[in-house]
């Protein structure tokens, strides 16, 4: 077979095979929970720890039990600043303001502990009175009812939308997390979940305009920025997705081989091959062992002729990775093909 015969057939494979995987962020409600210490060391019971969400203000709180142990749920997904509080005295604070706030979200439990030995003794003596918790101090009735009844629409919506999500009813968690946006706005959960039923029905644009309001409020969520970086790479703008990227790099070093691997992929099959090698050799940098990549940088690499040599380390590894893997009758056959198409010294 002649050698042009050879890459045409072999490329013919990878279009039929090349495939771009969305990192998917379903945010539901998270759970804070951690351990206190008393200036002895020993765990201490009957302190309250409060979560108060930056964003609106929002109040969770918890009791530690006999072990100095407590648990915050159903917390929406965002930044909080936490308290402890003994006696009534605000005694250690972490997350004052969005630089250093404590990030809750529904795909993990966050954990912050309480050690009052490292509280000087002067300031234990002086700790400032804690606020009422009390979040409907000075309001009417009325008041007090319209505003639970909104958040009990907004709830039953969220929880709607999301379920809704997870059984890729797309249309309806759409329309459920609209209904929850109008009702409390300052919810960044409900813009991410909203941008990302958006982008799996490929509305880039509203799914954009979405992650833009959550990241808004939770500056410091990697799943979205992930996300986002998805989105803008569909719609082209490679350079703003490579700055989400590396904006994930820095929050969650793994996530980003999610990322880096969906926009090789994409450009990959936009027929960007040298830019997607680029993509997938930082997807292989965070997981050397993302079988995935090596494969699909294989593919890149039919790109050009020049490059085809190098795809067969890549997709022997993956061989190595995923010896009975979906792709592996395929990567033989590219491997074969390769081998003979390619001139020797084929360029990286």
């Amino acid at each position: 077979m002649k050698r042009s015969s050879i890459l045409i057939a072999a490329l013919s494979a990878i279009f039929t095979l090349s495939t771009v995987v969305h990192g998917q962020v379903i945010q539901t409600q998270g759970t804070l929970q951690g351990k206190v210490l008393d200036p002895d060391g020993k765990p201490l019971q009957g302190a309250s720890v409060r979560a108060q969400q930056l964003a609106n203000n929002y109040i969770g709180e918890g009791k530690t039990n006999k072990n100095g142990e407590y648990s915050i749920v159903g917390l929406y997904t965002g930044q909080y600043k936490v308290m402890l509080i003994v006696n009534s005295r605000i005694m250690m604070t972490r997350g004052d303001t969005s630089a250093n706030a404590v990030i809750v979200s529904g795909d993990r439990d966050e954990t912050v502990n309480f050690d009052m030995r490292k509280i000087p003794a002067a300031d234990l003596a002086n700790a400032p009175v804690a606020p009422a918790a009390d979040p409907n101090k000075g309001k009417s009735k009325a008041e007090i009812e319209a505003e639970k009844k909104k958040k009990d629409e907004m709830r039953s919506s969220f929880n709607a939308g999301v379920a809704a999500l997870k059984d890729k009813n797309f249309d309806e968690a759409i329309k459920q997390l609209q209904i929850a946006a109008e009702k409390d706005p300052s919810q960044p959960a409900i813009f991410g979940n909203l941008g990302t039923a958006y982008l799996n029905i490929k509305k880039y644009n509203e799914a954009i305009d979405a992650f833009h309001k959550s990241l808004a409020l939770a500056p410091s969520d990697a799943g979205v920025h992930a996300s986002l970086g998805t989105a803008l790479a569909q719609t082209g703008k490679i350079d703003e997705a490579q700055k989400e990227a590396q904006e994930v790099a820095k929050l969650d070093p793994t996530l980003s081989g999610v990322l880096y691997f969906n926009l090789g992929a994409m450009l990959s099959n936009g027929g960007k091959t040298k830019d997607a090698v680029t993509f997938f050799k930082k997807a292989i940098e965070v997981d050397p062992k993302n079988a995935d990549a090596h494969y699909q940088l294989g593919i890149a690499y039919f790109g050009s002729p020049d490059t085809v040599a190098a795809a067969v380390p890549s997709l022997e590894k993956y061989l190595e990775l995923q010896p009975n893997g979906p792709n592996a009758e395929a990567a033989k056959g590219l491997i074969s093909a390769a081998k003979a198409a390619a001139p020797p010294g084929g360029k990286k």
